[in-house]
């Protein structure tokens, strides 16, 4: 009986701890942490929804703390150059709203020596905060079968994400829920025609 008792206890303590797992919202989308790197050179954390994991995930958010970079618009820009050497069917472009918020618009592919075959579509933002360094946010969808619908589901997430993805402030929550920033409740949801442009290179 005793141990019936302890092994109920054990539950009862263990549940709550299971159920505070951090998590961030992007938009209407829940993400709970999935690691948070060592102490030592560059810091990040990653985010995936329940039940997916980091060797197999649809959908993954990161914030990644850069502690020798400060110019967001040289870190992007190279990044976009390395997507472009990075496989002939990758890409990438910018976008900017009427606030000069610039994202880094990108799809890349697993590479050749993998043994999964997948397309990975990215958002990418970064800020300088002084004494830390480069926080660069991303989001990505990933799709492991890639056919000719591909494209509409891309298409699709880049519509429904984008605002929600500049707007949200990656705060972690044990509840999930944060707050909108006020300064960004006027961000626009959708892309062009309703305030979103694609600059192409320029990011200024």
């Amino acid at each position: 009986m005793k141990l019936h008792i302890l092994a109920a206890l054990l539950i009862g303590t263990t549940a709550p701890l299971l159920l505070a797992t951090p998590q961030i919202v992007i938009g209407d989308l829940k993400l709970q942490r999935a690691k948070l790197a060592d102490d030592t050179g560059d810091q990040v954390r990653e985010y995936i929804p329940a039940g997916e994991t980091l060797d197999h995930w649809n959908r993954l958010a990161s914030v990644r703390i850069l502690k020798k970079e400060k110019d967001s618009k040289k870190y992007l820009t190279r990044v976009a150059d390395e997507v472009k050497q990075s496989n002939p069917a990758a890409s990438s472009r910018f976008f900017q709203n009427d606030k000069k918020q610039t994202v880094l618009d990108f799809i890349t592919f697993a590479p050749a020596e993998s043994p999964v075959k997948y397309a990975e579509w990215n958002l990418m933002r970064a800020h300088y905060v002084k004494g830390s360094g480069l926080v660069v946010f991303q989001y990505a969808l990933r799709l492991y079968r890639i056919n000719a619908d591909s494209i509409n589901l891309i298409v699709a997430e880049r519509e429904k994400m984008m605002g929600p993805f500049v707007e949200a402030t990656f705060d972690e929550k044990d509840d999930g829920i944060i707050p909108s920033r006020p300064d960004l409740e006027t961000n626009v949801e959708r892309l062009a025609p309703e305030g979103w442009e694609s600059p192409e290179r320029k990011i200024d």
